[in-house]
């Protein structure tokens, strides 16, 4: 068994084909949401409880996809890493809840700063007042500023690594091989898209209509790409009223 994680301090490539590179579609199998447990400590319920607070449906059901995708990646496809990451479930946890928070209503308009730089920040706040531990405030928030960050040189945390192959997975269909038909299936029963693609399209729209010099211009035809996200594309629902 390789060293103990702590926080998902471990470097992984930021290069996305890299990270995934060794990974085998003959590891992806059949699982449910509901095999996926979502933490229940006390910093996790008051995180849960706040991220419902400000964001719209929408966005939370993304974050709990988010969750669970990346879940069953981790279970399917990195077992070494997590049978050394203890504290996996629940530091991943907070960073999906969160790492949208800087598109709420609250945040997004009210700051200059792009959304995932201001919802670091949020992040940081409320985490830091509910007494988690400094290096579990970090990680999280350094990889809300980071789920961005796709390219191709350099490294980033093994929690920043999961974190983006999920978002990626679930805003415009990468990685796909790695989550099964029935996987997403079932995530989506549990937590519908509600049009999703078209909801996501518009706040990064929004973000960079507003803010040109935005994170989200780092992505090129960033909102296209989402709109085109045929993977997802038979289970995007009806809009919620």
């Amino acid at each position: 068994m390789s060293s103990p994680i702590q926080y998902g301090w471990a470097a992984v490539p930021r290069d996305t084909a890299k990270f995934v590179a060794s990974l085998s579609s003959s590891n992806t199998k059949p699982a449910t949401a509901s095999s996926v447990q979502i933490p229940s400590t006390p910093l996790a319920q008051k995180i849960t409880a706040l991220a419902t607070q400000h964001l719209p449906l929408q966005t939370v059901n993304h974050c709990y996809r988010v969750y669970v995708y990346g879940s069953v990646i981790m279970a399917q496809h990195f077992p070494e890493q997590l049978a050394s990451w203890p504290d996996f479930a629940e530091t991943f946890y907070l960073t999906c809840m969160l790492h949208d928070i800087g598109t709420a209503e609250a945040f997004q308009h009210t700051t200059k700063m792009s959304f995932d730089f201001k919802g670091a920040f949020v992040a940081s706040s409320w985490l830091s007042e509910a007494a988690a531990p400094q290096d579990l405030v970090d990680a999280v928030a350094e990889t809300i500023i980071r789920h961005q960050d796709v390219g191709t040189t350099g490294s980033i945390t093994l929690l920043g690594g999961i974190t983006i192959v999920a978002t990626l997975l679930d805003n415009v269909g990468q990685c796909g091989d790695l989550v099964a038909k029935e996987t997403i299936e079932s995530v989506v029963k549990s937590y519908p898209r509600n049009k999703w693609s078209g909801c996501f399209a518009s706040t990064v729209r929004s973000e960079i209509g507003g803010k040109p010099w935005a994170h989200s211009t780092h992505i090129e035809q960033f909102a296209k790409k989402v709109e085109g996200n045929m993977l997802m594309e038979p289970y995007e629902g009806e809009v919620l009223p």
